[in-house]
């Protein structure tokens, strides 16, 4: 089975425009993908805090209202990707 390699992280960045750095569009996949804060944190090597603050300008630079609203936009965006080879065009 494949895993999600953190490495490839940057072939998603036409996908997230709203994202400009590597760190916010890796915690946006992670939690989309349903680790938790505390999983991220760890995962990131970088504290609580971080992630929550992390998820909270996503939360605004993707105009979302909530983090679940976050999930369920990086969820369908990563569908159409893996179907279509589809990019989102920042307006």
């Amino acid at each position: 089975m494949r895993t999600f390699d953190l490495k490839q992280i940057k072939k998603f960045q036409k996908v997230f425009p709203e994202l400009n750095t590597t760190e916010q569009l890796e915690t946006a996949m992670l939690f989309s993908l349903g680790l938790t804060k505390k999983e991220i944190a760890t995962m990131r090597d970088v504290n609580y805090r971080t992630v929550e603050v992390m998820l909270d300008n996503i939360k605004k630079r993707c105009q979302a209202h909530s983090l679940n609203t976050i999930m369920t936009l990086f969820q369908v965006r990563l569908v159409f990707f893996a179907l279509y080879g589809c990019t989102v065009e920042n307006q």
